[in-house]
């Protein structure tokens, strides 16, 4: 199989413009060769700056909103594309992250890259939002489907910290859902004939852990996409995860976390 597109997603934890941390995002990024890539928990605009100067090869946007860090897209410059912020998946609360669509041409076939943030935390309402803005991801789907000529299917994946961190309901455990189980659940949601979409495998599955004792690894970050796509195979997974698990020691493991984020990166290629 070809390679058609090849696809990065980061969150950086709270990004700031460090120069010695731009320099090393870059390194890591550059290093992969993404054609398109994402970075979340990005603060301030100068690193939107850094960022164009560090990497000439990409167009470089950010989302705009009311939230204390944005998403920044990179897409290679010899591409046709475009980037648009999606403010409904804020699900009509300012303060949360909009998704950024990169909608990108290659071979006479559009490819719709949605990068998302969702919501953090594991009370009832946080869950509940996280449960909105995946809804909205699968209407998004549909609408661009719906944009299409004939039975023709959108070549959409949609990627990013999607929180997958379960519920805690404060006075009923009974109600508790782990991430397992939220997993379970959005699972079910996209392989509904109406969606047509699949959680691709990754080769390793938590891909958070902040390098304390106290704190388990876990599966936060992940990539959804339209069920017809064919992707670069690493093992038996379809996305490499790369980071701070492919240290050896626990000392190792905590020196990368210091140094990058405790987000491990993903990554992916989209092939015919």
């Amino acid at each position: 199989m070809a390679k058609i597109l090849s696809f990065l997603s980061w969150n950086v934890e709270h990004f700031s413009n460090s120069q010695s941390r731009v320099e090393l995002v870059v390194e890591a990024i550059a290093a992969k060769k993404p054609d398109v890539f994402a970075l979340y928990e990005v603060k301030g605009k100068a690193v939107f700056a850094a960022m164009q100067e560090k990497m000439p090869n990409y167009n470089i946007s950010i989302t705009e909103s009311e939230s204390v860090v944005e998403i920044l897209v990179g897409v290679r410059n010899s591409l046709s594309s475009f980037v648009t912020q999606r403010n409904e998946l804020q699900s009509k609360t300012p303060t949360l992250r909009p998704g950024a669509l990169a909608t990108i041409t290659k071979n006479d076939e559009v490819y719709s890259f949605l990068f998302l943030h969702l919501k953090s935390f594991a009370d009832p309402r946080d869950w509940g939002l996280r449960d909105d803005m995946l809804q909205h991801v699968c209407s998004l789907k549909r609408k661009i489907e719906r944009s299409l000529d004939g039975d023709k299917k959108a070549n959409f994946i949609a990627l990013g910290d999607l929180n997958t961190m379960g519920m805690s309901a404060a006075y009923n455990n009974d109600l508790d859902i782990d991430g397992a189980k939220e997993l379970d659940y959005i699972d079910n949601r996209l392989t509904a004939s109406v969606n047509g979409m699949r959680r691709l495998a990754k080769s390793y599955e938590a891909t958070w852990w902040n390098g304390k004792s106290n704190w388990q690894p876990s599966n936060l970050d992940h990539v959804l996409a339209a069920d017809h796509l064919k992707f670069k195979k690493f093992g038996t997974a379809e996305v490499e995860v790369s980071g701070w698990v492919d240290e050896a020691t626990t000392a190792a493991r905590k020196n990368w976390i210091a140094k990058h984020s405790d987000h491990c990166m993903l990554y992916g290629e989209v092939r015919s």
